[in-house]
């Protein structure tokens, strides 16, 4: 019983962690605008939440892959050598490298490429305008700049960093593939709040998910997310 619960804390706790650190956010912005005359700005806040939720996440990443490390090795019975197939790695390194880099950019431009084609989707059914998307309106009113770095760029390391890097790969030692995958997608849709942004983010996070497993690569999904969220912000400002 206490064994079930603690994987179900280890499964909300990236979760809580990122919904706590944009509440702090939104609460310090909130009170500086106040004391200081000045407007509250809902991107400004995404982009803190989420500075203040990386390095925490980051640590929580790097020790689960250091158990999962060491449970490999224990399980394997053998020591794990740095050393050990080095020259292997090396002389394999270049193709790999060339085959990252042009997966990487498949995922970055299938990223934007699928948010414009559900978007197109979404409006041919008009879901906007049975739901009340304001949430998403506030953050694209801010200075591009700020949409780009805080949308485009952070939001996506560590929602990636929370969502797939912790979650899905907690899921994925509990479940079979298909309901981790379904599960974190689903958990990542409720996760944003609004009927409209669920109906989006639902496809997107089993997509994530998969790229995740199989790219076998953290950047993957990253890249996929940085393109779908950047064709989000450049849609806006063409339509």
């Amino acid at each position: 019983m206490r064994a079930d619960l603690r994987k179900i804390i280890s499964l909300l706790t990236p979760v809580l962690l990122h919904q706590a650190t944009a509440l702090m956010a939104v609460f310090l912005l909130r009170v500086c605008a106040d004391q200081y005359g000045l407007e509250y700005n809902a991107t400004i806040a995404v982009l803190v939440g989420n500075l203040l939720a990386l390095p925490v996440a980051a640590q929580m990443y790097r020790r689960d892959r250091q158990i999962e490390t060491l449970s490999g090795a224990k399980t394997s019975g053998t020591m794990i050598s740095p050393e050990a197939g080095c020259v292997e790695k090396i002389s394999a390194f270049g193709v790999m490298r060339r085959q990252a880099v042009l997966f990487g950019t498949l995922c970055f431009v299938s990223g934007g490429v699928l948010n414009v084609v559900w978007s197109g989707i979404l409006n041919l059914f008009h879901i906007q305008a049975l739901f009340s998307n304001q949430t998403q309106e506030q953050l694209l009113a801010a200075n591009l700049l700020l949409q780009i770095v805080g949308l485009g760029i952070v939001a996506p390391v560590v929602e990636e960093l929370i969502f797939r890097g912790l979650t899905y790969r907690r899921m994925r030692q509990m479940f079979p593939l298909w309901v981790a995958v379904l599960l974190s997608s689903f958990l990542f849709a409720v996760y944003h709040g609004n009927p409209i942004q669920m109906i989006f983010s639902f496809p997107m996070a089993v997509v994530l998910a998969l790229l995740y497993e199989c790219g076998e690569l953290f950047v993957f999904p990253v890249l996929f997310h940085m393109g779908s969220n950047l064709a989000a912000i450049f849609l806006q400002i063409c339509f």
